[in-house]
């Protein structure tokens, strides 16, 4: 069977169960969406390793692959912050959402500025010549 369609499958199971606890039983509500995130992320891990691994492939050798582990980092940085901001949400606590989300853009820009530089660098000293 697909990824797709277990994730699918376990996400809307999880949704029932959430929805029947939630009016009642809160707590159990963010367990249960919380659990949920991390099988249906356990379950993407092989997908993702496939992905890093053609990347890789494909950049091996050229001027590209130092830029690699930048950019998986900056992914990861993404869904990882993606995911804390559901779960403050789910969670009901928009305002750590929103911090979590700023932390999480504020961290990408720092890991990128080293490139920002060397692109400044390269575009000043074309409008040098």
């Amino acid at each position: 069977m697909s990824v797709i369609l277990k994730i699918s499958g376990a996400a809307l199971l999880a949704v029932c169960v959430s929805v029947f606890f939630n009016e009642r039983h809160r707590d159990i509500s963010v367990a249960v969406c919380t659990c949920a995130g991390i099988v249906i992320i356990s379950g993407v891990v092989g997908c993702a390793e496939q992905i890093i691994g053609f990347i890789k492939d494909v950049t091996a050798g050229n001027d590209a692959s130092s830029y690699v582990p930048v950019l998986l980092k900056a992914v990861g940085f993404t869904i990882l912050t993606e995911i804390s901001v559901g779960i403050c949400k789910t969670a009901g606590e928009e305002a750590i959402a929103v911090a979590v989300g700023i932390a999480g853009r504020c961290e990408i820009i720092l890991l990128s500025l080293p490139y920002v530089k060397e692109l400044v660098g390269v575009a000043l000293g074309m409008l040098k010549r």
